[in-house]
């Protein structure tokens, strides 16, 4: 629902840049850097005091023509003109492109303008000169003005150095674009690479324009990210997600009856650890989720899983009792149900792949167990005999 104050247009055209940029760094040299809001929307450099290219990048959500008259062009030409008196960028040595989704109509200045056989710059700058001197468009005047303030020969250099692509793809089917770029990873998982990718290039940017763009973004580093992400792909990897996450309101421990979170309690282990399994609990169950969604896993593997992690837990916990005396004693319980979960937290290392050694997916997992009805898994010796009477107390 519109209230008449919306900016979803502006604010799409602040996305379309972002993602329209990540494809200009995937069709571009690695070795070149990118600039997001510097010289313009989008600058390539060589190096930081040469830019090789700079991009004014215009999105509209209707049909829209880019008319002699139009406002993106003449708001863009009054950028570069700007620039090249204020002696920001050399002419000819910096290409200057305009990307629109808007079409440029047969016989236009921007017509002449697109890279392609017909281009014809003097026929462009022609028209362009004949609109600068007779329009009478008052929201023009200063994009008139600018242009003007230019000597004939820069003017001619100006335009020279333009090239305009226009109906481009917009923020929608710019999207497989990107994806096609992906060409080393396979294809069944490149809507998860590109998800993955996409999400990391826009924190990207985003700490890009905090830094007001004084560090350059890299197409190697961009690059070495897309290798990375594919790398969790491989048939003994699983990508991993859910590193940082953080739960935004962490529950009181002492009203917490979940089972997992009972168990704990029920060996005397300190809160701040129980808040840490949690934390743990919440980011399996996350990551699980999201590897099922995507089909990245084989038949019954997480059931599998789960019993490898049941069969060690089993094995430590009856090596134990066979040091330590079947014994009612409290405290040497709790002890020993610590000592269980130590192992569990500190020493073991059962990965559901190879290469997949985060340890949060087999803590989470192991919670995840130890909160079933019944549990698959407990530290305490004998808290599956007390679980009746702690559930009915807490």
């Amino acid at each position: 629902m519109s209230t008449g104050f919306s900016a979803g247009s502006q604010a799409l055209g602040y996305l379309f840049q972002a993602r329209y940029a990540l494809y200009l760094i995937l069709i571009n040299k690695e070795e070149l850097e990118l600039a997001v809001e510097s010289l313009d929307d989008v600058t390539f450099f060589e190096d930081e005091n040469n830019p090789l290219e700079l991009l004014q990048l215009k999105h509209h959500t209707t049909q829209a023509s880019l008319t002699d008259s139009s406002s993106d062009l003449w708001k863009t030409i009054r950028v570069w003109s700007t620039q090249l008196r204020e002696n920001k960028i050399s002419l000819p040595d910096t290409l200057l492109t305009l990307v629109t989704t808007e079409s440029a109509p047969a016989n236009s200045a921007a017509f002449f303008l697109r890279p392609v056989k017909a281009r014809d710059s003097k026929r462009a700058f022609k028209i362009l000169l004949q609109v600068a001197g007779n329009s009478k468009n008052q929201a023009l005047t200063k994009s008139f003005e600018a242009f003007q303030a230019l000597n004939y020969a820069q003017q001619q250099q100006l335009i020279d150095s333009i090239q305009i692509i226009d109906s481009s793809p917009d923020i929608i089917d710019i999207t497989p674009k990107i994806k096609q770029k992906l060409i080393a990873v396979r294809r069944e998982h490149r809507d998860a690479v590109y998800e993955r990718l996409e999400g990391w290039w826009f924190a990207k940017v985003v700490k890009h324009l905090r830094d007001n763009s004084i560090n350059l973004i890299s197409g190697f580093e961009v690059r070495e990210k897309i290798c990375e992400i594919n790398d969790q792909f491989k048939p003994d990897a699983l990508p991993i997600d859910f590193l940082d996450l953080e739960i935004s309101a962490q529950p009181e421990i002492s009203q917490d009856s979940r089972r997992f979170v009972t168990q704990l309690k029920e060996i005397a282990v300190h809160n701040k650890r129980i808040e840490k399994a949690i934390l743990d609990y919440y980011k399996a169950f996350e990551q699980r989720s999201r590897w099922a969604r995507e089909e990245l896993l084989f038949g019954d593997e997480i059931e599998q899983y789960e019993k490898r992690l049941i069969d060690e837990w089993e094995r430590y916990m009856l090596a134990l009792q066979d040091e330590m005396p079947n014994s009612d004693d409290s405290e040497l319980n709790k002890k020993l149900g610590r000592k269980v979960f130590n192992w569990m937290e500190q020493d073991a290392d059962i990965r559901i792949r190879s290469q997949v050694s985060e340890p949060y997916v087999m803590r989470g997992s192991y919670h995840i167990l130890a909160d079933q009805n019944p549990p698959r898994v407990h530290w305490h010796p004998k808290f599956v005999e007390r679980l009746s009477q702690l559930l009915a107390t807490t």
